[in-house]
């Protein structure tokens, strides 16, 4: 049985979280009694005032097997390298709370690819409608070139690692971990230049999952409602580590 890991960066905030973990299972999860599905989710303690154990509650709901971690402070980088580390799946489906899924999304077609081609090091679901048949797709300040499979290669291998909803091999997460730090917006360290991560970045090729001529796939907006309504924003003219208040 093939084991895939979702991994996931949270806040307190369970209805949102709610919402987007039942999408997860309608459009990946449902009908595929051959992959061993786990969470592992980070809750970092900043949103509303509630138990975070809420949170983890409401994960619980949705996956059979779940791995928590609640730390006294809030820190994105911190986070992603917590959950990162516990994976041990062949493959890591990274995810954000806030991010849900509008379409149906064939993981088993997923995991084919990424055996398929080893230089692939991972696919990145798109959150915009992709160009008709023959057509490039241009995003990430790249060109993406379609391949018949069923994804789209950058020329880009410098700067085109991201957090997106993306499925990632094992191989690829494991030495992302030792290489992470704790100061920079994890975002941002996948970068040709932030000179400790170039021996990883430049091993691999980066794809997103989808064909000519499809809608968008996901949407993160109520995560952006939310942030209003709870007047929290990222820190001005610094790396983004944890929201602050307004």
């Amino acid at each position: 049985m093939t084991k895939v890991d979702f991994t996931m960066t949270a806040v307190i905030r369970p209805k949102l979280l709610a919402g987007t973990l039942q999408t997860i299972k309608k459009y990946i999860m449902k009908k595929q009694p051959g992959i061993d599905f786990r969470l592992i989710i980070n809750v970092d303690p900043i949103g509303a005032a509630v138990d975070p154990m809420r949170v983890v509650e409401v994960a619980q709901n949705h996956f059979k097997n779940v791995v928590y971690n609640i730390p006294d402070k809030p820190s994105f980088p911190k986070a992603v390298k917590w959950i990162w580390s516990q994976s041990t799946a062949p493959y890591v489906f990274h995810w954000e709370d806030d991010m849900d899924i509008l379409r149906s999304i064939d993981i088993v077609q997923m995991i084919y690819i990424l055996s398929k081609y080893k230089d692939i090091s991972s696919l990145r679901l798109y959150k915009g409608a992709t160009p008709r048949k023959g057509k490039a797709l241009h995003a990430f300040k790249g060109k993406w070139i379609y391949n018949k499979d069923g994804f789209y290669v950058s020329n880009r291998w410098k700067d085109q690692f991201g957090l997106n909803p993306i499925l990632i091999k094992q191989e690829f997460i494991s030495e992302a971990v030792k290489r992470m730090v704790d100061h920079t917006n994890p975002e941002k360290q996948f970068r040709y230049s932030q000179q400790y991560m170039r021996p990883l970045i430049e091993k691999w090729k980066y794809a997103i999952f989808a064909k000519p001529g499809e809608t968008r796939v996901f949407d993160g907006r109520k995560g952006q409602r939310w942030k209003n309504k709870m007047k929290l924003q990222k820190p001005k003219g610094q790396t983004f580590i944890k929201w602050v208040k307004r």
